[in-house]
């Protein structure tokens, strides 16, 4: 009779994974077509989470029509022969960012070339952009004699000629000039400029100004180790990058003592104990005693067979039969 093995499964109900599973044990759903297996192990034989291994229900299936979720990437980039061109093909980013780079953004934009714009209605004063014809139009609009004074341009040409300046009104013909002028340069003390002595009393000396308020100041760049004012934004950044990201638990050096178990030999303890465990790498040789040690797995005289002469006595295998269950 041949033997026969079968693993857990599921032949109808709804689709999905076992709710649990042994580490490295598999399970097949045939309602979704779905492989699964026991991943990783809690210590105790047990998996620690169930994934798809394979089916349909797991896998892109190559030849037929299926709805594909989540997020794919792929290791190989398409070729630029594959560029979107119908109406529903997928768009490269490198095809979108090809395509962007001709635009201007909104935003600032900086054009080049020769950048061209409809023309605003003549005396238009709006956010609209002014085209050089625009400008040419204002330009004609305002005319040579109306920038100066008649009075200087008597001739209407758009400048002050020399001849002209002479008809000027005389400074002899003015009433009511001033008899003397304040010279270029001179003083005035601080009292007799109105509030600057209480504006000045309001701001803080440079050397060793007192505070008062809420003053802020720039924020030091991490790490900066000079004479520049800290702020609290740099403090906190500070302390921040100390801690590390640790808990709240273990973010204060009293927690991390108490979690020491305030033990100031804490090193010389745990090597003390370490001292006490069998050695890895002496691979169980240095058990002081392999007999009880054997008792207390559970093991028979099985255990200390030579492996290449086993003898099993009291019982035989024929026909084995195993069978996973369902789920």
């Amino acid at each position: 009779m041949a033997n026969v093995i079968r693993i857990k499964r599921r032949v109808s109900g709804v689709p999905g994974a076992p709710s649990a599973l042994k580490s490295a044990e598999l399970a097949h759903n045939e309602v979704d077509d779905t492989l699964y297996v026991g991943k990783g192990d809690d210590g105790s034989g047990n998996a620690t989470s169930v994934i798809p291994l394979a089916g349909k229900g797991a896998f892109v299936d190559l030849s037929s029509s299926q709805t594909v979720g989540g997020a794919k990437t792929f290791s190989t980039v398409p070729k630029s022969s594959q560029d979107a061109s119908g109406g529903t093909d997928l768009v490269r980013k490198s095809q979108l960012d090809s395509l962007l780079s001709a635009k201007a953004p909104l935003g600032s934009p900086g054009f080049t070339g020769t950048p061209t714009a409809p023309t605003a209605a003549p005396a238009t004063n709006t956010t609209q952009i002014a085209t050089t014809a625009f400008v040419q139009d204002a330009l004609a609009g305002a005319g040579a004699g109306d920038m100066l004074k008649a009075v200087y341009d008597t001739t209407d040409n758009g400048k002050v000629d020399v001849a002209e300046v002479a008809e000027a009104v005389p400074w002899t013909g003015v009433t009511g000039k001033p008899s003397s002028f304040t010279p270029a340069a001179h003083t005035h003390p601080t009292s007799e400029v109105t509030g600057l002595d209480a504006a000045l009393a309001a701001k803080a000396p440079l050397a060793s100004p007192d505070l008062t308020g809420t003053p802020t100041a720039p924020t030091a760049a991490a790490g900066t180790s000079s004479t520049q004012i800290a702020t609290t934004g740099f403090v906190a950044a500070a302390v921040a990058a100390l801690i590390a990201g640790s808990p709240g638990a273990l973010d204060t050096l009293n927690e991390l003592a108490a979690a020491l178990g305030d033990d100031a030999n804490f090193a010389s303890t745990v090597t003390n104990a370490l001292a006490l465990k069998a050695e890895k790498s002496a691979n169980l040789s240095d058990l002081a005693n392999a007999a009880a040690a054997r008792t207390n797995l559970g093991l028979g005289s099985l255990a200390t067979q030579n492996a290449a002469s086993v003898a099993i006595t009291g019982g035989s295998i024929d026909g084995v039969s195993l069978d996973g269950g369902t789920f």
